[in-house]
C-alpha cells in the first residue's frame, strides 16, 4: 500500500514539473510574441497599432548636464487598428553586433479611437544615437 502512495506522489510531482515547464515555455512564447523586428522607415504593425511607412530616426541636439549632446529622436505616424481607444506605447530597441545601442520609448501624441492616427513622440533622452545597428525591435516598454 505504501509503494502505491509513493508511486502516486511521484507521478503527481512529475505532472506538476511538466505543467510548470509548459507554463514557462508558454510565457516565454507569449513574451516573444510581444516583440517584432522592423526595418528603418518601413511600415510595421505591433499589437493593435500600425506605424506608417516613412518613420525616421533623427538626431537632435539638446543641452544636457551643462553641455550640448546629440540625442536620438524618432518621428512618424501611428494608427489604432484595434477596437478600443488607447495610446500607442512601446519602445524601439537598436542592437549592433549583439550589443544594445539604444532603447527609445515611444508613445502616440494623442489617445487614439479605433481608426484614428497620430504623430508618435519618441525622444531618446539619455540614449546615444544608434549607428551601425543590425537589428531594430519594437516591444513593450521594459522599465
Amino acid at each position: 500500500m505504501m509503494s502505491i502512495a509513493r508511486g502516486a506522489a511521484a507521478a503527481l510531482l512529475l505532472l506538476l514539473a511538466v505543467g510548470c515547464s509548459d507554463d514557462k515555455s508558454a510565457a516565454a512564447t507569449e513574451k516573444d510574441a510581444d516583440k517584432v523586428q522592423v526595418e528603418l522607415g518601413e511600415e510595421f504593425t505591433w499589437k493593435d497599432f500600425t506605424v506608417s511607412k516613412g518613420w525616421q530616426l533623427e538626431t537632435t541636439e539638446q543641452f544636457i548636464e551643462m553641455e550640448m549632446q546629440d540625442q536620438p529622436f524618432i518621428t512618424g505616424e501611428v494608427t489604432n487598428d484595434g477596437d478600443e481607444t488607447a495610446y500607442a506605447v512601446f519602445e524601439f530597441v537598436f542592437v549592433g553586433d549583439g550589443e544594445l545601442q539604444a532603447t527609445i520609448h515611444c508613445t502616440s501624441e494623442l489617445e487614439l479611437a479605433p481608426g484614428d492616427a497620430s504623430p508618435i513622440d519618441c525622444p531618446g533622452f539619455g540614449q546615444v544615437v544608434p549607428e551601425g545597428y543590425d537589428l531594430i525591435q519594437v516591444q513593450p516598454i521594459s522599465r
